[in-house]
C-alpha cells in the first residue's frame, strides 16, 4: 500500500511538471541586416500580449524579457508563454524594428531583418598581401573624419571602431557615418597602412594591400 502511494505521488509530480511546461516556447531571435550579416549587441525586447488560454499563467512565468544578441546575431529567450508576442529590436545605426508574432510551437526561431539608418555604411575591410593572400589577425581601426553632423545621426552611432581580421583576412565594421573615414591597419611583418576613404553606400568593401617592411640600410660602407 505504501509503495502504491509513493508511485501515485511520483506520477502526480511528473504530471504537474508536464502541465507547467505546456503552452511555453523556447524562443531564439536571429537578427541580421538587409544583406544577411548578423547584427551583434542588438537590444531584443519581447512582451507577451495575449495567450490562447484565458487561464492565468502563474506568478513564476515571466511575460517580458530583454536581452542582447551575441556575435552570431542570436538572442535566446527562456520558455515564454505561447500566443501573441510583441518583439522590439534596436541596434546602433539601424531603424528600430517592432512587430507582433504568433507562437504555438515548443521551439521557434524568429528571423528579424534590420534596415540601415540614414547616412550610415556597413563596412568590410579586406586585408591582403601584395600577392592577394589574406592577412589574418591584423589590427584594423576605422575612424569617422568628416561628414554629416553626428548630432543628426544620434548618440548610438559609433564613430570609431577597432577590431581584427579573421582567417579570411576580413574585418567587419558595424554601421559607421558616411563621409570621410580613416582606415589604419597594423600587422606583424608588414608596413603600417593608413589612408582616408570617402564612403556613401549602404554596404562597402575596402581592399587593403599591405607591403613588406622596408629594407634597412646601414650608414656605414
Amino acid at each position: 500500500m505504501r509503495n502504491r502511494c509513493w508511485l501515485l505521488t511520483v506520477l502526480i509530480v511528473l504530471t504537474s511538471g508536464l502541465v507547467a511546461a505546456e503552452g511555453l516556447t523556447k524562443l531564439t531571435f536571429a537578427v541580421r541586416n538587409s544583406s544577411g550579416i548578423p547584427v551583434t549587441n542588438a537590444s531584443v525586447n519581447v512582451k507577451f500580449v495575449k495567450g490562447h488560454s484565458e487561464e492565468p499563467l502563474g506568478k513564476k512565468i515571466r511575460t517580458e524579457w530583454e536581452t542582447r544578441t551575441d556575435p552570431q546575431g542570436l538572442a535566446k529567450i527562456p520558455p515564454f508563454p505561447q500566443g501573441s508576442i510583441l518583439v522590439q529590436v534596436n541596434a546602433a545605426g539601424y531603424h528600430a524594428f517592432r512587430q507582433t508574432f504568433e507562437i504555438n510551437e515548443e521551439k521557434k526561431t524568429v528571423e528579424v531583418r534590420l534596415n540601415a539608418g540614414e547616412d550610415v555604411t556597413t563596412l568590410t575591410v579586406a586585408v591582403k598581401t601584395p600577392l592577394g593572400n589574406p592577412v589574418d589577425n591584423a589590427s584594423v581601426v576605422v575612424k569617422f573624419v568628416k561628414g554629416r553632423s553626428i548630432a543628426q545621426l544620434g548618440k548610438k552611432v559609433f564613430t570609431e571602431w577597432e577590431t581584427r581580421t579573421n582567417q579570411e583576412g576580413l574585418a567587419k565594421i558595424p554601421p559607421i557615418p558616411q563621409g570621410s573615414i580613416l582606415v589604419q591597419v597594423i600587422a606583424k611583418g608588414y608596413q603600417t597602412f593608413g589612408q582616408t576613404f570617402d564612403i556613401d553606400e549602404e554596404q562597402k568593401t575596402i581592399e587593403v594591400k599591405l607591403n613588406p617592411p622596408q629594407a634597412q640600410y646601414s650608414s656605414h660602407e
